[in-house]
């Protein structure tokens, strides 16, 4: 359920500009496993999902969006929520009533190249799409067109586990925002301001965090210890709690958090600014209260990703970023599956930028060294004036894209391919 909506001055006091800064985490036991004697029942076969369709055509939503006009799924702020079981399949047709083609980015799912899924639907007509969720985690669908997807034309999509959740609430948190004509933003969120969830009195609710803002989000969730348990989509091995319930969110970026409830006051989830912090969501707890748990959550199921990127041989590539996304050959070069890649984003701008790399995740690489912190990425966080260092092993064929945003405006400053060969 949510809270009423409050005044348009309640929501825009203390919005201000949004910092860039990093969150650390700390090691945590590997899931146990269960007793050899009571073997788990085999769980069903992953099914379709019920079909869906999407309708993308120009609506307008002033309460949250200003005066101007949106491209929106079936009239929504965000687009439908989409579910399917990992190993199932997932049916839609995309139906086309804009004056421009659209085609669908699925940020962060492992597609094979020339899925049906990203098929171009042009003005006037439909196309089914279908897609078979690879992995289990939290995911977005938008626009290819990145000038389409600002105007809103995106929703999330949720890959559940094999089995059964281990946590009793399981809420998606889609973070969107648009500048009303005050020029500072409002930050809806599944289409509401500061909607209201529950979960379970001294239990873990897992909040699932999709930032698809233009804007580098750094986050605070007010309560008791919350732990970072899947980034991008990707379980983390080794769940890590976020010290002083901070976390900071790349455009495009997501994070699932397994936040401890208290058994009387509110989890409250805010956007940290230069100013006053904005008020994004609310937890409330409800039921008989019981012990909070102490320490790390068990991790997720892992996907199915290279326990090791060989990077000795690995292919090395350096790519600028800069003002001009068309600057030099489109293409970084091809790679045969299976080999390694050590990419470098080299950002020359005075502003941070997110980098989204299509058809593989990836290991962000320490500066010095080859070594890579225990999570992956889609969505790769540049600083302004930085380098950042990401590896991964090749292993779809086809060409695949990568795309820099800049922070801010989400205006495209880098946009180049490379190739994995079989």
């Amino acid at each position: 359920m949510t809270t009423p909506i409050p005044s348009r001055r309640t929501v825009l006091k203390g919005a201000a500009a949004l910092s860039l800064s990093g969150a650390a985490g700390a090691l945590v036991p590997a899931l146990a496993q269960s007793p050899a004697a009571a073997p788990a029942a085999v769980p069903p076969a992953p099914q379709a999902s019920p079909p869906v369709t999407l309708t993308a055509a120009e609506g307008s939503l002033p309460e949250l969006a200003g005066p101007g006009p949106l491209a929106l799924f079936n009239g929504a702020l965000p687009g439908p929520m989409l579910r399917v079981k990992k190993g199932g399949t997932l049916n839609v047709t995309l139906a086309n009533s804009l004056k421009e083609n659209v085609a669908l980015t699925w940020q962060g799912v492992r597609l094979p190249a020339g899925s049906p899924a990203l098929a171009s639907v042009a003005p006037g007509k439909s196309a089914n799409l279908s897609l078979v969720a690879t992995d289990a985690g939290t995911f977005w669908y938008h626009a290819n067109s990145p000038s389409l997807a600002r105007r809103a034309l995106a929703g999330p999509l949720v890959v559940e586990e094999a089995g059964a959740s281990a946590y009793a609430a399981d809420h998606l948190l889609f973070i969107q925002s648009f500048p009303p004509e005050s020029g500072v933003p409002i930050f809806p969120v599944n289409g509401a301001i500061s909607p209201t969830f529950q979960g379970p009195a001294g239990g873990r609710a897992r909040l699932r965090l999709v930032n698809a803002t233009p804007l580098f989000l750094r986050l605070k969730i007010r309560g008791p210890a919350s732990y970072a348990i899947a980034v991008d989509g990707q379980p983390v091995s080794e769940p890590f709690e976020l010290k002083d319930g901070r976390i900071q969110i790349a455009p495009g970026g997501r994070v699932d958090v397994a936040a401890t409830l208290d058994d009387a006051d509110a989890t409250i989830i805010e956007i940290e600014t230069t100013q006053d912090p904005i008020r994004l969501a609310v937890v409330t707890p409800v039921g008989a209260a019981v012990t909070p748990p102490s320490g790390a959550p068990a991790p997720l199921p892992p996907n199915d990703l290279p326990a090791e990127i060989p990077l000795k041989d690995a292919l090395r590539i350096e790519l600028p970023i800069g003002d001009k996304p068309g600057a030099g050959a489109a293409s970084l070069g091809t790679v045969k599956a299976g080999k390694s890649v050590v990419l470098t984003l080299v950002n020359s701008l005075d502003a941070p930028v997110s980098v989204y790399i299509a058809g593989h995740p990836v290991r962000l690489l320490d500066n010095v060294y080859d070594g890579w912190r225990p999570w992956w990425h889609d969505t790769v966080p540049v600083p302004s004036k930085a380098t950042v260092r990401v590896a991964f092993r090749a292993a779809q064929p086809g060409t695949w894209s990568i795309i820099g945003q800049r922070g801010g405006d989400g205006e495209v400053v880098v946009s180049k391919t490379y190739e994995v060969t079989a």
